[in-house]
């Protein structure tokens, strides 16, 4: 090999080293970023080329644990965000959480009052309108977590505009995934 050939080949290896290092770090400081770019331009193609399809047997619900209905404009505004054609809302709402007694037992068992089969908890996509009381939501959020394998999806609310119909209104949905691989990437 002549000594041209040798700068040739050094220069190509140099600039193969130098992209495969480019591409590591893109991929590890900016994962959480790219996947919320990747997720939400698939959704997007998807809508706009009419490819979203719901498999057969597919549900997409609508866990209600707070202490308020689901109006309609909120469930549109939730299906609008998560990009479905339908919703199904099931109200599980506590009321009156027991306060003597075991609490955890009374939660586990509010949840198994569920009309949902083992399948349906694996295989129906979910996002959770919480309960007010911060205990009985970490026990139901636990649960959750349990059934699932992962934290759901969170609706919050906030109040309405003073011309609007309802008092309350569907701000975000919030990605309780994405903000736990966020948090294990500062461990």
């Amino acid at each position: 090999m002549t000594l041209e050939e040798l700068l040739i080949l050094a220069t190509i290896i140099s600039g193969l080293v130098a992209i495969i290092q480019l591409l590591e770090y893109i991929f590890t400081r900016n994962i959480p970023w790219l996947a919320r770019l990747l997720m939400h331009g698939s959704r997007w193609v998807k809508r706009k080329l009419g490819l979203k399809k719901i498999p057969p047997g597919q549900r997409f619900l609508v866990l209600n644990f707070s202490s308020h209905l689901i109006l309609p404009k909120q469930q549109q505004a939730i299906q609008k965000l998560l990009d479905w054609t339908t919703s199904e809302v099931i109200d599980a709402r506590l009321g009156n959480v027991p306060e003597t007694g075991n609490f955890v037992a009374a939660l586990v068992n509010h949840i198994e009052k569920i009309d949902l089969l083992p399948n349906d908890w694996q295989t129906s996509q979910m996002v959770v309108m919480p309960a007010g009381y911060a205990p009985a939501w970490s026990v139901l959020l636990a649960e959750l977590h349990g059934r699932l394998g992962y934290f759901p999806d969170v609706v919050r609310l906030r109040p309405a505009p003073t011309h609007a119909d309802e008092k309350f209104e569907v701000a975000e949905v919030i990605s309780l995934r994405e903000i736990r691989g966020e948090a294990r990437g500062k461990r």
